[in-house]
């Protein structure tokens, strides 16, 4: 299959998948499972700061939503904190509003209409939304202190189907241009792997987990799009739609790196980064 024109410019120089749950940070406690995640993180972390991307693209399913759109954050800053115990962590990030309205294109041409969302200003330290635990646990291993590459946040619909969000993917790297984006799919597997757990035991929780292990170290996540709505509800995970974007931008089948996969509680965690080249 020959590959799209945008593929040889590699608009898109970095791409991971990164799981979100709170227990990662490394002051929430130890875990053997969680150890060989947090050293993938890390090495995520390292690679993104050697490929110096002009700017960092998240996609995370608890950031803003809103039923049938891509929601953009369009404020100057995000800001957000996580705390266990005595610990905690805070973050502040400047966000790239000038990529906002390639996003917003790249989304209306893939037949997903833009929602761009502010926040009490348009300008100034006021104009701030807030950090979801999404974004939050992968920028504490990504921007190891102050400063770092602008970011732009995106919360993809889930009432949409996941097609448009693969043709996102497809759009936004058609559309980079000599930007240096980086894109990271902020993903937990199936929630369904513990009867203890919030939502339960399902056995569709493990074949989903196996399903995107496989796809992962494969380097093609087309698979991933096509699995049945009914596996997806009984498996819960919050990973399809970030995936659906990332599948878009991807080369066909690419290289795997740090990857890992625990299942420490009740839901499951795997890191990836992919490379083209």
């Amino acid at each position: 299959m020959e590959s799209p024109d945008w593929v040889t410019d590699m608009p898109i120089v970095f791409k991971a998948i990164m799981p979100h749950g709170d227990e990662l940070l490394p002051f929430t406690g130890e875990d053997a499972g969680l150890l060989v995640l947090r050293r993938s993180m890390a090495a995520i972390g390292q690679a993104l700061r050697l490929s110096a991307p002009d700017l960092l693209l998240i996609a995370s399913p608890h950031h803003l939503r809103i039923p049938g759109h891509l929601c953009i954050a369009d404020t100057a800053y995000a800001e957000g904190s996580v705390a266990a115990g005595d610990d905690g962590y805070r973050r502040q990030v400047e966000l790239d509003r000038g990529f906002n309205r390639t996003l917003a294109e790249a989304s209306a041409s893939a037949g997903l209409p833009p929602a761009r969302v502010s926040f009490q200003t348009s300008e100034g330290p006021l104009s701030t939304l807030p950090l979801d635990f999404g974004s939050l646990v992968p920028l504490y291993y990504l921007i190891g202190g102050a400063g770092g590459p602008r970011v732009c946040l995106v919360g993809p619909p889930r009432d949409l189907g996941l097609r448009p969000l693969v043709r996102l993917g497809e759009e936004i790297a058609r559309r980079s241009g000599e930007r240096r984006v980086a894109f990271i799919a902020s993903a937990d597997l199936a929630h369904a792997h513990q009867a203890a757990g919030p939502y339960g035991f399902d056995p569709a929780a493990a074949s989903y987990d196996a399903l995107v292990q496989h796809a992962a170290l494969a380097g093609d996540l087309t698979p991933l799009a096509a699995l049945s709505p009914a596996l997806l509800d009984a498996a819960k995970p919050d990973a399809p739609w970030q995936l659906a974007i990332l599948q878009g931008m991807m080369a066909g089948p690419e290289r795997v790196e740090d990857f890992a996969y625990a299942r420490p509680s009740y839901f499951g965690m795997l890191t990836a980064r992919f490379d083209a080249r």
